[in-house]
């Protein structure tokens, strides 16, 4: 009976957790329901509060001369974060909720987008005709000599500006049209005749500047984004209330699931005891080898004061071994290599091993000084360099990579110096100390990093453009398109000193978006050039810089048959793939080209880029700046020139640098050259295409 009454309550206790578990379950559903519902509604009050704040003090910018613009800017950052957080409100994933999702992917979002637009544009006016008035303002107060000697001068020029001001605070553009705003005299006084030089100047700035600025002003305050915002709120309260009936609905089934769950409670608690002690061990061993985890290591070495020194070992290679035997070939010799330290390791005291990655392992040491384990990590290597693992019939030779390191925090102090190891040659074993200055470096790239950041946040990342100059008829034809920083102090920064870092972040990205939106922009404020945008083989597989090409290649199909992408030769050797192939031919199809920089730097694959469907190959600086002592260099520009002419290919010579250099290449008929002889790179493109250096 006793037996009886312990299970009983046994099963009514689990059946009582379970049900104040699956109606707590419940409960949180629907409030996180409830609490997503409201997200998304101040989401939206935020959105349509913003836009009402960004009229309003467009309206008040428009009128007042000396108010600030910061509200303008605050708000314009509001609207965007909001439109950002309301776009992946975690509601809209529900499927009822697509439609409405699509509407505010498409219809709100353009229209939001079309706003920013001519806010900015509004303030790009708005900062020009407010500096232009504020100059004539003061310039007509302190023309004491004008008004003393030529009072009805004066009072044409105070009449002008007073017109001026009327048409920006009246917002009427017919008042304006009817507007005389130049001034005009006879009179021979020096004084009088720069006055009204320099004054018809900035009126006849004015009169270009006003009708844009009362354009976007108007278009500013008579958006309807808060029609569009109505709508969205009144379906999706329309939505809300069917989920909510469904939540009434979920009630009666989550009761009938409980009465069903009931008769499986014991079960389950019996089950439970054997699945925590698996997911305990699992927490702190690693699951392939059963050596203890990165887990386990912070563990161990956070719990104790006990000085410890570790060995980070890394083996060599690894990544080659399972491309070329398969994973699960892989997983045996880690497997393999595991027994081999547990077996060199198990006469050692006060060590314990540890699988923190891939192909890592740590040996921890207690008590043990450096020289001590220095000397433990080097007759590790031997054993391991004299030793065959036999896997599948295969005998395997490993070598390893080895940091030593026994200054917190141990694990990443040894990576770093892991790092420096798994690339010299000749080392297999390193030890960290702070003479290694490892940590500085780590702080020089973290600092590059908020560099470009703030570069970006800032809109201070820029193109600088290079001539490329047709070297039979001396005119500069093409552009290409290169990357610059500028930094708060106005000093301009090439990519030597950034790109190398930022291309291991999210930031490379960013960047290469910038520069595509940027040249494009300039190409259209340029018919006259073709345009060049370098782009690597990580842009090309990143989905979001391909559609941003092309997204903008179809807003503007003219502009984009002026737009040639410039494409590295060695990484096109490298990587031989159908993918590259597509987005050749993708880029063809809008009239683009497909440029082959730095051409002859490595290994150049003439049979390989006779397949491609390559227009230009840019033969690189290392062959053109010494065709003029190295007749072994002069042989190969041959060879190139000879190569593109036979494929109807064209060619440019970079790094052209010297005028002798300039003339052999013309003898030899190159048909391009770019290079600080012609052009140095400057921040937009010449509006005369001739070359100041003549051959």
């Amino acid at each position: 009976m006793s037996v009886f009454r312990n299970k009983t309550i046994i099963i009514l206790t689990l059946f009582g957790i379970f049900s104040f578990g699956i109606l707590s379950y419940f409960y949180m559903t629907q409030r996180s329901f409830i609490h997503n519902q409201k997200a998304f509604f101040i989401h939206l009050d935020n959105i349509d509060n913003s836009i009402s704040d960004l009229t309003s003090e467009t309206l008040k910018n428009s009128l007042f001369i000396y108010n600030s613009q910061d509200k303008i800017a605050n708000d314009y950052d509001t609207i965007e974060k909001e439109l950002h957080a309301l776009q992946n409100a975690k509601i809209l994933h529900n499927k009822p909720y697509k439609i409405l999702k699509y509407k505010i992917d498409t219809d709100l979002q353009q229209q939001i987008k079309y706003f920013l637009q001519k806010v900015q544009l509004f303030l790009i006016a708005n900062a020009a005709v407010k500096n232009s008035t504020l100059f004539l303002s003061s310039y007509i107060e302190r023309a004491s000599y004008i008004k003393q000697k030529h009072p009805l001068l004066y009072a044409k020029a105070v009449s002008i500006f007073n017109h001026f001001q009327n048409t920006r605070r009246t917002q009427d553009l017919d008042f304006f049209n009817t507007l005389h705003y130049k001034l005009h005299s006879n009179i021979q006084d020096k004084k009088v005749q720069q006055f009204i030089k320099k004054f018809n100047l900035h009126t006849s700035f004015l009169t270009k500047k006003i009708p844009l600025f009362i354009t976007v002003t108007n278009d500013v305050l008579n958006n309807n984004i808060d029609v569009t915002l109505h709508t969205i709120k009144k379906e999706f309260q329309t939505i809300v209330l069917n989920d909510f009936l469904f939540f009434d609905q979920s009630a009666l089934v989550i009761a009938g699931i409980l009465m069903f769950y009931f008769f499986i409670a014991l079960y389950l608690f019996i089950q439970y005891q054997k699945i925590n002690h698996s997911l305990n061990y699992a927490l702190i061993h690693d699951q392939l080898t059963n050596l203890y985890n990165r887990n386990s290591f912070i563990r161990d070495t956070q719990k104790t004061k006990v000085p410890q020194t570790i060995l980070l070992l890394n083996i060599d290679a690894f990544k080659e071994i399972n491309d070329i035997y398969g994973n699960d070939f892989g997983n045996k010799v880690l497997i393999e290599f595991t027994q081999f330290l547990k077996n060199y390791f198990e006469q050692t005291k006060d060590v314990t091993l540890y699988r923190v990655g891939g192909d890592e392992f740590i040996v921890l040491f207690q008590k043990k000084d450096s020289k001590e384990v220095m000397k433990i990590a080097t007759n590790l290597i031997n054993a391991i360099k004299h030793s065959n693992l036999k896997i599948d019939n295969n005998l395997l030779n490993l070598s390893v990579s080895i940091a030593i390191n026994s200054i917190p925090p141990l694990l990443e102090n040894a990576d770093l110096a892991l790092k420096i190891v798994k690339k010299d040659i000749d080392n297999r074993v390193i030890e960290y100390t702070d003479n290694l200055n490892l940590k500085e470096e780590w702080e020089k790239n973290k600092q590059t990093i908020e560099m470009v950041k703030s570069a970006l946040y800032e809109d201070r990342i820029v193109p600088y453009f290079q001539g490329i100059v047709n070297l039979q008829t001396m005119k500069i034809e093409k552009y290409e398109s290169l990357v610059r920083l500028i930094l708060p102090s106005g000093e301009v920064l090439s990519p030597y000193f950034f790109l190398d870092t930022i291309s291991k972040t999210h930031y490379y990205y960013a960047i290469t978006k910038t520069m595509i939106q940027k040249t494009i922009k300039t190409a259209q404020q340029h018919p006259m050039y073709r345009f060049s945008i370098n782009l690597s083989m990580k842009d090309i597989i990143n989905e979001e810089i391909t559609n941003t090409l092309f997204e903008l290649f179809e807003q503007d199909k003219k502009t984009a048959s002026r737009i040639d992408i410039e494409l590295l030769e060695t990484e096109l050797v490298e990587i031989q793939n159908q993918h590259i192939n597509d987005f050749i031919a993708k880029v063809h199809s809008y009239g683009s080209k497909i440029l082959i920089d730095d051409f002859g730097t490595g290994y150049s694959n003439f049979a390989y880029l006779a397949e491609l469907h390559v227009d230009t190959i840019k033969i690189d600086a290392s062959i053109t700046k010494e065709i003029t002592q190295n007749p072994k260099k002069l042989h190969i520009l041959k060879t190139i020139a000879n190569f593109t002419k036979g494929l109807q290919m064209q060619n440019v010579a970079e790094f052209v640098e010297t005028k002798e250099v300039a003339l052999m290449l013309k003898e030899l008929n190159v048909e391009y050259a770019q290079g600080y002889f012609f052009a140095k790179p400057q921040p937009q493109p010449e509006k005369n295409n001739e070359v100041t250096q003549k051959l």
